[in-house]
């Protein structure tokens, strides 16, 4: 689908539709490069989590009730710490905005008076006021 196109003023208009897509992998890997059909739009490196180990290092608490709940947070984590970054695919045709047919309210109002007032709707040629 090609970029969207004002049916008033003929601009084009419209964002391209991305999806976000989270990638992760093991401390001293290198990231997985991207294999898909998609285009890669941006690629932005989040940071590191925590192992489990240094979690409930940091979480040791004195009562055995916060370390219950704290044990229970760690599980979730894994063993050894992954890099977390994030991509946003674009599959090369679809767009979105606009308050289509229209780019803008201000072009959707102005095809409208000029259809109730049944003036020529011709772009190229100016309108009379």
């Amino acid at each position: 689908m090609a970029k969207l196109i004002c049916v008033h003023c003929g601009a084009g208009y419209g964002q391209r539709y991305l999806t976000e897509e989270a990638v992760r992998w093991a401390d001293g890997e290198e990231m997985p490069p991207y294999r898909g059909n998609a285009v890669v739009v941006r690629e932005r490196y989040h940071g590191k989590t925590m192992s489990r180990e240094a979690f409930l290092s940091l979480r040791m608490t004195s009562t055995p009730q916060l370390r219950k709940f704290a044990e229970a947070d760690a599980a979730i984590l894994p063993e050894k710490p992954m890099h977390v970054a994030y991509r946003w695919l674009w599959d090369g045709e679809t767009y979105i905005g606009g308050c289509a047919p229209f780019c803008t309210n201000r072009c959707a109002i102005e095809y409208a008076r000029k259809a109730y007032n049944c003036q020529p709707i011709n772009t190229k040629q100016g309108w009379k006021r």
